[in-house]
C-alpha cells in the first residue's frame, strides 16, 4: 500500500468518528452549526489525504462557482460557464497527473465535489433547490460533507436540507452496521484472493499468454470479479458511515421511515445476480448514472435527438473518469454487450431457447457469458494505456471486439432482409 494510499484509508476510517460526532451533536445544535462542524471535518479530511494541492484545487472550483453565480445569478448561461470549467479543470488535473498505472491525487476528491457543485446551482435554477435561502455555509457543509467526500455516495441538496433541518436521526446504526460488515467481507475477499491468486499484472504475464483462449477468458471472469468486489466493498463502508449520520434514509409520504438505501452505490443483489450487462449497469455505481441521467441526458434534450443525447452522456462519464484509452473501450465494450443482449433477444428469448436446452445450463450459460463479456471490458479499464491494453487485447485476439460488431452486423442484415420478404408478402 502506498502512502498516498494509507492516507485515503485512514480519511475513511476518520469519517466513523466524525459521524458518530455529529450524530450526538444533533439535538444540541442549530442548522448554521452543523453546517460549519460539516465543513470544517471536509476540509480537515481533504487536508489530510491529498494536502495543500488537493485543497487549493477544490478551494477554487467550490468558491470561484460560488462567486460567479453570485456576480452573475444562477441561470443557464452561469451554470453552463460552471460546469465547463469545473470539467475542463478536472481534466487538465487528469492529463497533467496520469500514468501508467492508477495513483490517488486530488483528482479523486474533486470528481466527487464536481457532482454537488453542479447539481446545487443546476437545481436552484429549476426550482428544485431545497432551502437554498440558507447561505454560504449549507453549500459549504452540503458539498464537503465528510462521509462522501472521498469515494461518494453522491447525493443532492434536498436531501442534504432534511438531514440539516432534522432535530433526530432514525435507528440507522444497525442498517450501518450492516454495510459496514458487507463492505468488509468484500475488501477482505479481495485481498486474500490477490494475495494467494492473482499477483500484479497478471494480464500481460507469461504465464497468462500461454493459456488457452478458453482458459484465459474464464480467467478473466473470476478475475474481473476481484477487481470489483474492492470498489464495492469501499462503497459500501462509506455508505455505512453516511447512514450513521442518517444519510441515506427513505421515507415515504408520510414521513416514515420505508428503507436504508436511498444512496446506495451499487444495488449488490441485483449486481450478483444479473443475467444481462443492462441489468448490471444499472444496478452499478447507481447514484452517479442517477446524476448523469437527470443533469446531462435530460438537458440534452432540447437537441431533439436521444441518440445525440446518449453519447453526450457517455461521453461525460468517460471524461470524468479519466482521459484514458482502457476507460474508453470499457464503455465500447459495453455498448456493444448491450446492443448485441438487444438483437439476440429480438429472435431468440430464454424461454424460448429453453425449449430445446434445459432452463438451468441457460441461466449458468447466460451468467458466465455475462460475467465473461464484462470482465473483457474491465481488463481495458485496469490496463489503462494504450500500450498495456493492445498487449492484452493481442493475446486474447480481440475475440469479444469483433464478435459483438459481427453479430449486429448479421443482426442488421438478417433484419434487412427480413422486412424485404414482409414487404414483397404484402404486395
Amino acid at each position: 500500500m502506498s502512502m498516498k494510499e494509507g492516507y485515503l484509508v485512514a480519511g475513511i476510517i476518520l469519517s466513523f468518528p466524525i459521524a458518530f460526532l455529529y450524530r450526538v451533536l444533533i439535538p444540541r445544535t442549530t442548522p448554521a452549526t452543523k453546517d460549519l462542524l460539516l465543513t470544517l471535518s471536509g476540509l480537515a479530511l481533504t487536508l489530510l489525504c491529498f494536502d495543500l494541492t488537493g485543497l487549493a484545487h477544490l478551494s477554487v472550483m467550490v468558491l470561484g462557482s460560488y462567486l460567479l453565480t453570485r456576480v452573475c445569478g444562477v441561470n443557464p448561461t452561469s451554470c453552463l460557464v460552471i460546469f465547463l470549467s469545473t470539467m475542463c479543470h478536472l481534466l487538465y488535473g487528469y492529463i497533467t497527473l496520469s500514468g501508467v498505472t492508477y495513483t490517488i491525487t486530488w483528482t479523486l476528491v474533486y470528481c466527487q465535489a464536481l457532482l454537488k457543485v453542479n447539481s446545487y446551482f443546476m437545481d436552484i435554477l429549476d426550482n428544485k433547490g431545497g432551502e437554498v435561502a440558507a447561505g454560504f455555509m449549507s453549500y459549504l457543509g452540503f458539498v464537503l460533507y465528510p462521509t462522501s467526500l472521498l469515494v461518494g455516495p453522491h447525493f443532492n441538496f434536498t436531501r442534504y436540507a432534511q438531514i440539516r433541518s432534522c432535530a433526530t436521526i432514525p435507528d440507522t446504526l444497525p442498517a450501518a452496521g450492516k454495510k459496514f460488515l458487507l463492505g468488509i467481507c468484500y475488501i477482505g475477499g479481495f485481498y486474500c484472493t490477490k494475495l494467494l491468486f492473482i499477483p500484479d499484472d497478471v494480464l500481460l504475464s507469461a504465464e497468462f499468454v500461454s493459456y488457452s483462449l478458453p482458459i484465459k477468458l474464464l480467467y478473466l471472469t473470476f478475475w474481473s470479479k476481484w477487481l470489483i468486489s474492492k470498489y464495492i466493498g469501499v462503497w459500501a463502508i462509506a455508505e455505512a458511515c453516511s447512514l450513521i449520520t442518517g444519510l441515506g434514509v427513505e421515507r415515504d409520504g408520510e414521513g416514515r421511515v420505508v428503507g436504508y438505501n436511498g444512496v446506495s452505490s451499487v444495488h449488490v443483489w441485483k449486481f450478483e445476480t444479473s443475467l444481462t450487462i443492462q441489468d448490471e449497469l444499472t444496478s452499478w455505481n447507481v447514484q452517479v448514472h442517477r446524476w448523469v441521467k437527470q443533469y446531462v441526458y435530460k438537458r440534452c434534450k432540447c437537441l431533439g435527438n436521444p441518440g445525440i443525447s446518449r453519447i453526450i452522456a457517455l461521453g461525460f462519464l468517460y471524461f470524468w473518469h479519466g482521459v484514458y484509452f482502457g476507460f474508453a473501450n470499457l464503455f465500447l465494450v459495453e455498448g456493444l454487450g448491450v446492443s448485441s443482449e438487444e438483437a439476440i433477444s429480438r429472435y431468440m428469448s430464454r424461454d424460448r431457447m429453453s425449449r430445446y436446452i434445459p432452463r438451468p445450463v441457460v441461466v449458468v450459460g447466460q451468467y458466465v457469458v455475462k460475467n465473461m463479456c464484462i470482465g473483457y471490458g474491465l481488463c481495458g479499464f485496469y490496463l489503462r494505456s494504450w500500450e498495456r491494453c493492445h498487449e492484452f487485447y493481442s493475446s486474447v485476439y480481440y475475440c469479444f471486439h469483433w464478435g459483438l460488431v459481427l453479430l449486429l452486423v448479421v443482426e442488421a442484415v438478417v433484419r434487412r432482409r427480413a422486412g424485404r420478404n414482409r414487404g414483397k408478402k404484402e404486395e
